[in-house]
């Protein structure tokens, strides 16, 4: 019997083992699924949605490549003009988000759109520590042309927790921070699917937003949809709660994949933040 028990025990130790170095390998390609778009693809697109090219460096020297779009209608530039830095889920890519686009668009801001390092166009590998250099490379190129206040952040998903972390490092303002569908940290999110997994303590990219949300001074909304079944609305509400100011917004029936921001709630939410003079 002690020799059965200690077997089933050396077991469950292996098997334990086993799960935690499985979500030591797996975590890059889960947690960073890249779509496979072709740089001429992107350049199609571009083209077609009036779009401008451009490649940034990041402080490591990894090149990122993005775009910018113009508001709509297109008005004559002065230092007026709202440009919103988004940054999209773990899934998508630069010319993915073209409700996101729209939407920005006719509220007359300007949108600036870099690709994740290893994401379509862009050089390196994902992780948390080279997508806040990525943000950062992201605010240097917005702030080439518009000063603090005039640059709004804008997060979904896995962009929000992005998002956070740089609007909680600057040492400037931005005009403010929209977060939609993201999440009070991954590891938490590694955990409500598998609660036997210590990810905290396992993972490499844990995105711990709650930890950097009370560094955040600038006008926050945190949007999220009361259906969403990947990232639970209770991860918004908590972030809106511990965010100094933040304003929650979260609407029935939409989910993970919904554009939130689209709803017209939200919208208006978000319109004084994105609008000049607003």
């Amino acid at each position: 019997m002690v020799r059965i028990t200690l077997g089933l025990a050396v077991a469950g130790v292996v098997l334990y083992l086993g799960a935690l170095g499985l979500l030591l390998l797996l975590e890059r390609p889960l947690l960073f699924p890249r779509p496979r778009v072709s740089r001429a693809e992107l350049a199609t697109l571009a083209a077609r949605l009036g779009a401008t090219e451009l490649v940034i460096t990041a402080e490591d020297d990894t090149a990122l490549y993005g775009w910018r779009l113009p508001a709509t209608p297109v008005e004559p530039r002065d230092d007026a003009s709202i440009l919103v830095v988004l940054f999209s889920g773990n899934g998508s890519t630069v010319g993915g988000p073209q409700t996101h686009y729209a939407l920005l668009q006719r509220a007359g801001a300007e949108v600036l759109h870099v690709n994740y390092r290893g994401y379509p166009g862009s050089a390196g590998l994902p992780d948390e520590a080279g997508l806040l250099l990525d943000a950062r490379a992201a605010w240097a190129e917005a702030r080439r042309t518009h000063p603090a206040d005039r640059i709004a952040l804008l997060g979904k998903s896995l962009g929000g927790g992005v998002a956070i972390a740089l609007a909680a490092a600057l040492d400037e303002t931005p005009r403010a921070l929209i977060v939609e569908s993201t999440f009070t940290a991954i590891h938490r999110l590694a955990r409500e699917q598998y609660p036997f997994v210590p990810a905290r303590q396992v993972m490499r990219s844990p995105f711990d937003s709650l930890a950097r949300a009370p560094r955040i001074r600038c006008p926050t909304l945190v949007l999220h949809g009361e259906a969403d079944e990947l990232i639970d609305v209770a991860h918004g509400r908590e972030l809106a709660a511990a965010i100094p100011g933040a304003v929650l917004l979260t609407v029935p029936g939409l989910g993970h994949n919904d554009v939130v921001l689209a709803a017209p709630r939200a919208a208006a939410a978000a319109a004084p933040l994105l609008m000049p003079g607003g």
